[in-house]
Formats: structure tokens, sequence, C-alpha cells
């Protein structure tokens, strides 16, 4: 059938599921290297049940009328929930744009300080090792 409301959203989703599984696979790639497999299967199946919580569960945005990506609660700070939510938002932001320019608002500036505050602290810490070495 056709998409109801066209691939536009379709592609918002797919780039926000792409780009907050990245920061995913870094992290998912850094602790099988360091802790195993099974530490890193471990991990990745507590992201989906994070994940899924949240949102809000199973078709809750459908049930209750509620933005679940734009929904702002703990769980949605921690990087394993950025996929479920971000991929969400695509779809929420072309549905009902007007109560999802705050939130979307608040949430791009709150990210966008927490990633330019984690970049100062990696170039710092990067700074600190590179410093010494003569090859750098």
């Amino acid at each position: 059938g056709r998409l109801p409301l066209g691939p536009t959203p379709l592609a918002a989703a797919w780039a926000g599921i792409v780009l907050g599984s990245l920061p995913l696979y870094a992290l998912g790639l850094g602790v099988a290297l360091r802790l195993g497999r099974n530490a890193a299967i471990g991990a990745g199946a507590a992201g989906v049940l994070l994940a899924f919580f949240s949102v809000g569960g199973l078709a809750h945005g459908l049930m209750t009328g509620e933005l679940t990506g734009a929904l702002a609660t703990p769980l949605s700070w921690v990087p394993l929930a950025w996929p479920a939510r971000l991929g969400s938002l695509g779809v929420e932001a072309f549905i009902d744009a007007a109560r999802a320019a705050g939130p979307l608002l608040t949430t791009a500036l709150a990210g966008l300080v927490l990633t330019l505050a984690a970049d100062a602290v990696l170039l710092a810490w990067f700074c600190r090792f590179e410093d010494g070495r003569a090859d750098a």
C-alpha cells in the first residue's frame, strides 16, 4: 500500500536509528574486545529492554497520544535508548509538528551541550596521552 506520511518521515526515522546506533556499535565493539563476546551480548540484551522502556513500551504513543520519542525521561539520556527514541522522533515530528517542536528543540540543545562537553573532555584526555609521544 501507500505510505500515509510519505517517504520523508521514513527517511528521518531511518536516519535517527542509524545515527543513534553508531555510538552503540563502537561501545559494543569496545565491550567485546575488552570483556568478551558474552558481556557484549548481555549488554545488548539489557540495551534492548532499556530502549523498550525508554519510549514507554509497546504502542505507548498510539494508545496515549503522547510523543514518546520527545518525552524527556531519565532513560532518554542513556545511549542504549537513543536509536529507539531518535527513530520515533522522525515519524512523530511529521505526525504532530506543533507538539513535537518544543521537546525537539529542548532535546537538541541539551544533546548539543552534552556532545560539546564530551568532546572537550575527550580532547583533553587524548592530548594528555599524545603530548609525550614523539611520533604523534
